[in-house]
């Protein structure tokens, strides 16, 4: 479906617009920038936290800047929980200090990912 925008009171711009501008624009206006942070998050978890601890755990979600991660055992979860600092210092690094506030870890043990 697509959505027209109509801007009231601007004047048109007479000028092409950029394949990046409306992709911006467009993962602005349906919120899916959580969606493509969380998809880096998880190609990048292995070399945030290691290969024994990532087969363990996936991110899942951010809410409200609270960085939600699956983890299948209450002993990796202690264990990323003493590395969350620097866990966090990395994530920062790679995207920037505003999109999550802290990590929470939860236990799921049902439907555990591939």
């Amino acid at each position: 479906m697509a959505v027209l925008k109509f801007r009231l009171g601007e004047d048109r711009k007479n000028k092409t617009i950029t394949f990046s501008n409306i992709i911006t624009e467009l993962i602005d206006d349906l919120e899916l920038k959580d969606s493509f942070i969380i998809e880096g998050l998880r190609e990048k978890w292995i070399s945030y936290v290691g290969n024994i601890l990532s087969a363990h755990s996936y991110p899942d979600r951010i809410y409200k800047k609270y960085l939600f991660i699956n983890v299948d055992h209450s002993a990796y979860s202690s264990e990323l929980s003493i590395h969350a600092a620097d866990i966090m210092k990395k994530i920062k690094n790679d995207f920037g200090d505003t999109l999550i506030k802290t990590i929470k870890f939860e236990v799921k043990k049902s439907r555990w990912r591939k």
